[in-house]
């Protein structure tokens, strides 16, 4: 009986760096050449290429701030509540009555 379920299984992306992952074994050398950023290999299936790609984002993840190392494992950085947006900024075409918006939008 096949199921669907995704085994979550630690991978070693660099020495002392580890993720879990539900990426196949047969992917997981392409998952670190992304990660060390060598190039693709032209001869790969679709699978090895994601991973590949997948590798690629993380390390750019982890260069960018967005994933930090932590005993030995890469996780993601939770960034703390931002404050509100600041209110949006009125256009030229905000002087105009709603009505007027209203037959401007029905044509």
């Amino acid at each position: 009986m096949m199921t669907n379920h995704a085994v979550q299984r630690l991978v070693e992306l660099a020495e002392g760096i580890y993720i879990e992952t539900a990426i196949p074994r047969e992917s997981h050398p392409a998952l670190r050449s992304g990660f060390a950023g060598y190039p693709s290999n032209p001869r790969w299936n679709v699978r090895k290429y994601q991973a590949w790609k997948q590798g690629k984002q993380w390390r750019q993840a982890l260069d960018n701030g967005q994933l930090v190392v932590e005993e030995q494992h890469l996780v993601p950085v939770v960034q703390p509540e931002c404050q509100a947006p600041p209110p949006p900024k009125k256009t030229m075409l905000d002087w105009r009555s709603p009505l007027k918006k209203l037959t401007f939008s029905l044509n």
